[in-house]
């Protein structure tokens, strides 16, 4: 194993940043190649400031040429005059600037394409105004697919087969020849209106042939364009010396200023971003430092188990199949008498393409979670030499902390946290051990009962646990079943550590405590909601208590009830409701969830569950978990109707909402909507959603009002994040595994963390959390706006010291 003295990590990180930008570059270049021109961002903006003026040539044309006088018109104008021209504009100025930089620039098979992109736009526009249910079902499911040929052979499909009325039957069918009048009038009248590309004639083998060739300018610019967005997107990567520690907005991370020197905060407001340096906050960065100096290592052993399992195919342990499942092989009279096969055995072709389709979409899916696996497992091989590694962060607007490298990250998935352990070691001492087996039993899914019953649980598996860690491949495999596999398997390693040296085991292992549904946490808090405290562990219980069960509970009875009285939706439920049905509305309740998307989370639970997944039953289940939610958690509810109402006093007077959260960070939440033309095109199969003739920006209403609830409890969660940091810190705890609802420690200073999260839990929500935002909305608003504010909902009972004494608050 390598020595590594400090000069030398230097030095490496200096050539590891090296080679993030060169690594980024070569990525930049391969996505590129991957892609349209009109799809990179330099190809999109020669798009995006196109439209306009061809909309304009368009419009002029359509009206020059559309007099209603007698005369010869030209062909092209029966099949364009209908459309929306800022549409047409955009089709055309994608099409032209793909050609720009097309080895085959023939304006003949440009304007062929072009034309029938044109008639795809009329029909897949008639589909969504005349059928409007089913071209959402398709475009839902063309987001899975990684293929425009594909997508637009499914929207033509679709297309053939709808049924439409007589008068509403304009469907389009373009001959080559009719394409080509089409498109070649729509490229004559983008060259007019641009100087982006021009039309000339060269000789080639004895023939003249018109091409789109681009001006010289253009694609110099575009060159440049694309040599610098390459610089600007490195692939980042953990640190082997600490990062830079945040003294300003713009000081901290990596050594270099790689991609550009990240910002402490992830905004393009610059008025924002100049104000923050203003701004005194030692909190913030007292935390964030401490979380990202925080000295990291990989875990060995699980790496190695992870390589066998990657190299033998995955597919076990959460990791993805290694290889793409095979297509179904086409039957083979569909291969002798394809016409036949398909008018006398209909139901078996459909299945066939059904489930070919199946697989298709699975394989699709799947492309990222592969590549995701890979790079973890190639990142862990790299770093694994080296005595430490750390993870720079930054913050999001909200104030939440997030490691600026992705992929193999204390923040990632089970695989990923499964590989990190700290490394520097604790002795777990007194209580170490109890804490461990806490976590060891929470890592198999064993959280849901009382801290005593976990460790006895962990005693009555050890035979299997030491054999997870001392034969993890051959031997039972028990780690395989657990909830995070990975996890799991580390953690059974650190309990074999245990076993072997007692009490004086130094332990490497991040020890996690997690909230309990800790948005509504916060508002239980915030109101004194001791109905939602006592669901949500903010007080002393003997066991957990379990606030998805609790609703699900609710929820059954009131479904047995209407079951017994006769109702045929509540008679076909009765019985079917599960925790996991419930858990994904609860626990985004608040985070601004509405009906439609509950419904929309009980109707994928179905499927996944294989259940009947009809939306009259998804919509019954969904307004009956919403009614019972509010019951459970009524704080919540009444909070999150409050923020919506005073953040639609502020956006009534043009005001974007502003706050500092108790542990000293100012957010400003802006959402902004650029004011043109709306437009929804399609290209290839899918649509775009397009603003066009930008005039400038105005505050977007609607988003400021859906925003402010789940906006407001994440910064009170990443508050109490920083708070608990720099309390655990002051505490002599220097190692720290912080995910915004979840902090973990070493097992041997476990004690110390949780009692520094419960005392900045309790310190945060001491004062007036609500009453304080809506002070500093008053100062902000017109005194005519400020009277408008609603009067704060009524606090409720709950004792919040209690939560110092509630041991499974953070469990």
């Amino acid at each position: 194993m390598t020595t590594w003295q400090e000069n030398d990590l230097h030095a490496a990180q200096l050539e590891l940043e090296k080679e993030s930008t060169s690594l980024g570059i070569a990525r930049y270049e391969k996505i590129r190649e991957q892609r349209q021109e009109a799809e990179t961002g330099p190809g999109r903006k020669l798009v995006m400031e196109s439209i306009d003026a061809t909309a304009a040539a368009i419009m002029a044309f359509v009206a020059e040429a559309d007099t209603g006088k007698p005369g010869k018109r030209h062909a092209a104008l029966k099949f364009i005059r209908h459309l929306n021209p800022h549409a047409l504009a955009y089709l055309t100025s994608f099409t032209c600037v793909n050609a720009l930089v097309a080895d085959h620039r023939k304006a003949v098979s440009v304007a062929i394409t072009l034309g029938h992109e044109v008639a795809n736009e009329i029909n897949f526009s008639l589909l969504r105004e005349k059928h409007p249910g089913l071209y959402r079902v398709v475009q839902e499911q063309l987001k899975k697919s990684t293929s425009a040929r594909h997508s637009t052979a499914v929207m033509r499909h679709v297309i053939a087969d709808a049924e439409f009325a007589p008068e509403d039957d304009k469907r389009l069918y373009l001959s080559d020849k009719d394409a080509l009048l089409v498109g070649m009038k729509l490229i004559e009248l983008f060259v007019e209106a641009t100087a982006l590309v021009e039309l000339v004639t060269v000789a080639e083998r004895g023939k003249r042939h018109l091409l789109i060739a681009g001006n010289q300018k253009v694609l110099d610019w575009l060159t440049k364009a694309h040599d610098s967005a390459a610089l600007y997107q490195p692939v980042l990567m953990p640190m082997v010396v600490p990062p830079r520690p945040w003294t300003t907005p713009r000081d901290g991370g990596y050594l270099t200023d790689i991609g550009g020197r990240a910002d402490l905060v992830r905004t393009r407001n610059r008025a924002y971003k100049r104000e923050l340096a203003l701004v005194d906050m030692p909190n913030v960065y007292q935390a964030l430092n401490a979380i990202q100096a925080t000295a990291w290592k990989v875990n060995v052993p699980v790496l190695e188990v992870m390589r066998e399992l990657w190299n033998a195919g995955g597919g076990v342990a959460g990791l993805p199949e290694r290889e793409l499942m095979d297509l179904p092989s086409r039957p083979a009279l569909l291969e002798t008498d394809p016409d036949y096969f398909k008018e006398h055995h209909a139901d078996e072709f459909k299945e066939w393409k059904r489930d070919r389709a199946k697989v298709y979409e699975a394989n699709a899916r799947s492309v990222s979670t592969r590549l995701a696996a890979a790079q973890k497992i190639a990142l862990a091989e790299k770093f694994a030499e080296y005595p430490a590694i750390y993870f720079p962060h930054n913050l999001d607007f909200r104030g939440r902390c997030y490691p600026l490298p992705p992929t193999l990250t204390p923040q990632g998935d089970d695989a990923a946290k499964g590989l990190l352990t700290f490394a520097q070691g604790v002795p777990l001492g007194e209580d170490g051990a109890y804490w461990l087996a806490i976590h060891v039993a929470n890592c198999f899914g064993v959280d849901k009962v009382s801290f005593e019953e976990r460790v006895a649980w962990v005693r009555e598996h050890e035979e299997q646990i030491l054999d997870s860690a001392l034969d993890p491949l051959d031997g039972q495999r028990f780690w395989m079943d657990a909830d995070s596999p990975f996890c799991a398997l580390a953690a059974c390693f650190e309990w074999l550590g245990y076993s072997l040296n007692g009490r004086d085991h130094v332990s490497h292992l991040p020890i996690a405590l997690d909230g309990s549904c800790n948005g509504l946490q916060n508002f239980s808090a915030m109101l004194r909601d001791s109905v939602g405290g006592a669901a949500t562990n903010l007080i002393p219980q003997p066991k957990p208590a379990d606030i998805y069960s609790r609703v699900k509970d609710v929820a059954q009875e009131k479904l047995r009830a209407r079951a017994e009285s006769g109702d045929p939706l509540a008679i076909k439920l009765d019985g079917q409701l599960t925790r996991d049905i419930v858990k994904q509305p609860v626990m985004t309740l608040p985070y601004g969830v509405t009906k439609s998307g509950m419904r929309a989370q009980v109707l994928s639970k179905f499927k996944k569950l294989g259940m009947e997944d009809d939306w009259e039953t998804a919509e019954y289940l969904a307004t009956l978990l919403w009614e019972c939610i509010g019951e459970v958690v009524i704080a919540a509810r009444a909070a999150m109707d409050w923020l919506r109402d005073a953040s639609k006093v502020a956006s009534s007077a043009d005001l974007p909402v502003s706050w500092t959260t108790p542990a000293g960070f100012p957010v400003l939440q802006e959402y902004r909507e650029e004011e043109g033309v709306r437009i929804r095109p399609h290209v290839g199969g899918r649509e775009v959603n397009l603003v066009v003739n930008i005039g400038g920006t105005k505050l977007d209403r609607r988003r400021q009002t859906l925003g402010i609830s789940p906006n407001f409890v994440h910064s009170c969660d990443a508050s109490h994040m920083m708070l608990t940091t720099c309390l655990a810190a002051e505490n002599g705890i220097e190692s720290f595994a912080m995910i915004h609802d979840s902090y973990g420690t070493h097992a041997g200073q476990a004690a110390i963390l949780a009692a520094a999260l419960r005392q900045a839990f309790v310190d945060q929500y001491s004062g007036d959390v609500l009453a304080d935002f809506r002070q500093q909305l008053v100062e902000q608003l017109p005194p005519e706006a400020a009277e408008k504010l609603p009067p704060l909902p009524p606090h409720g009972d709950l004792d919040l010291s209690l939560v110092l004494e509630s041991r499974y608050f953070f469990a």
